[in-house]
């Protein structure tokens, strides 16, 4: 075992995070809140960041990551580090550190790259998985996706946890919120598409979040926004008390992402007692439906099919048109309020998943 004064003091754990990602994310969120809630518990755990492109490291940067890695006994790694660092891991394992990866979201999910690039990342990713002691995803949907993909059986899921806050007010007309990056996977196109059909009715709506790194497809967003009659604003990242003013005066989310392993933005809106529209086939259906339905309770919003545009048209038609509707999903979305799964129950999981 690697000698380092970390191991001359006994055992030490450390949760490895990317330190250069732009602008917040759900990923970086969740990292947050484990690891506050982590210390809350009485689990000593340090927070490594590691700088670099992650998931496209250069050699410094896997430096710092084998750094980070010998300084610790027992390390969970960020999946948008540790997927595509398989090399740094096995050699982690061969000197004694118990490792374990974090998936938020498989790297060849993302939208954007080449099919050359999605090959040689699902390569990294699959070593990088079969390489770790343990694997935890954000969700029992993400765990069944990472079977399909490299046949690993034992993933453990651990979904996120929701901090309740204070039910939205909403607007009048009715206000929505799509929360996340301006980027093809998060798909904010389908969604202006969708609101240039139903410009006869009266709404108004925000897109919230950083710009990914595709800027001709951030400049076609900006371009489409702007061509609905003033109705929507970019707002780009906001945290703190302005996210939560645009909060409060939100009476939809909508989620039209082509891929999500949970989609940790749907359970914040379910915490304002604000209903969400959600993408099928993804692990944002679990987010909006874990609390509901399937023990009887009605839903807070409706499952779409993000490959037909005529879907989210259909969708935003019915619940701008249905005043009963609205109420039902509000209704809904509140009653599931105090019944969200907490940040503590997530931090229990998670070290009963790594053996902590």
């Amino acid at each position: 075992m690697t000698s380092t004064s970390a191991r001359e003091g006994g055992p030490s754990r450390a949760m490895i995070v990317p330190g250069d990602l732009a602008g917040p994310s759900g990923g970086n969120h969740y990292n947050a809140r484990l690891a506050s809630e982590l210390v809350a518990g009485g689990v000593a755990v340090t927070v490594e960041p590691v700088p670099g492109p992650w998931p496209r490291p250069t050699r410094h940067d896997r430096s710092a990551l084998r750094s980070a890695l010998r300084r610790h006994t027992d390390v969970v790694v960020d999946g948008i580090v540790g997927s595509a660092a398989p090399d740094e891991l096995a050699w982690a394992r061969e000197q004694g550190v118990r490792i374990g990866v974090l998936v938020h979201l498989p790297l060849p999910a993302e939208r954007g790259m080449t099919a050359r690039e999605r090959e040689r990342l699902e390569g990294s990713e699959r070593a990088a998985l079969q390489a770790a002691d343990t694997v935890v995803a954000t969700s029992a949907w993400a765990r069944e996706d990472l079977f399909r993909r490299y046949g690993l059986a034992e993933v453990r899921p651990v979904p996120p946890g929701a901090d309740v806050a204070l039910p939205a007010v909403g607007s009048s007309p009715p206000h929505l919120l799509f929360l996340g990056s301006i980027s093809p996977r998060k798909n904010p196109l389908v969604l202006l598409d969708a609101l240039r059909t139903v410009l006869d009715r009266p709404w108004t709506a925000s897109l919230v979040g950083p710009t990914g790194p595709d800027e001709d497809y951030a400049e076609a967003v900006r371009v489409r926004a702007d061509a609905l009659d003033g109705r929507v604003q970019m707002l780009g990242s906001c945290r703190g008390e302005v996210l939560e003013a645009v909060w409060h005066a939100t009476d939809l989310l909508v989620l039209p992402s082509s891929a999500e392993t949970y989609g940790m933005v749907v359970t914040e809106a379910l915490a304002h007692g604000i209903p969400a529209l959600v993408p099928a086939r993804t692990g944002a259906v679990e987010a909006l439906q874990g609390s509901g339905e399937r023990d009887g309770m009605p839903c807070a919003g409706a499952v779409v099919d993000v490959a037909d545009p005529h879907a989210w048209s259909e969708a935003l038609a019915r619940w701008l048109d249905d005043g009963d509707l609205r109420r039902a999903w509000r209704a809904a979305a509140l009653a599931h309020r105090d019944r969200l799964r907490g940040w503590a129950t997530t931090a229990t999981d998670f070290t009963q998943a790594l053996r902590w």
